[in-house]
């Protein structure tokens, strides 16, 4: 059990480093996050529910479109919650901020295939390995898959 926890706190200390770097990355290059699907939320909303309900759905759904223009400020919040082992938190923090993800990636790349052929899909990938921005997605993705949550061991 004490390797086990060990070892869970090594790769949580690792994926929080990976989040660091990450969030440091997004903030040097200037990235922001796209906002538009919130935006196309918050319309679907008002278009298809009923005025009490909206009002107060969009609460949420805005206060996570504040929390992802944050970008880089909120990927470095979340490597610090999985730092202090709220893994969860720190996870859906760093997934928030870096507003892209593994299905993102393969959606662009799927449509992009669809749309321009292989050229348009290798410019992409050739973005996402060369730029700082898309340095700083793939960290994020790779902190986000290393981090898993410890065990507390509760004696009583």
């Amino acid at each position: 059990m004490a390797k086990t926890t060990a070892t869970l706190t090594k790769r949580n200390k690792m994926a929080a480093g990976l989040a660091l770097v990450s969030g440091i990355v997004f903030i040097a290059s200037g990235y922001n996050v796209n906002v538009g699907i919130y935006d196309t939320i918050e319309s679907g909303l008002q278009e298809y529910s009923p005025r009490e309900i909206w009002e107060v759905a969009i609460i949420p759904l805005n206060i996570l479109a504040l929390i992802a223009q944050l970008g880089g400020f909120a990927v470095l919040a979340g490597s610090f919650l999985i730092l202090k082992n709220h893994i969860t938190s720190g996870k859906l923090l760093v997934t928030i901020g870096t507003g892209q993800g593994i299905i993102t990636i393969a959606a662009t790349l799927i449509l992009e295939q669809l749309h321009g052929g292989f050229v348009f899909a290798n410019n992409y990938i050739l973005w996402l390995a060369t730029s700082a921005t898309g340095l700083g997605i793939v960290l994020s993705i790779v902190a986000r898959s290393v981090a898993k949550p410890v065990q507390s061991e509760v004696n009583g």
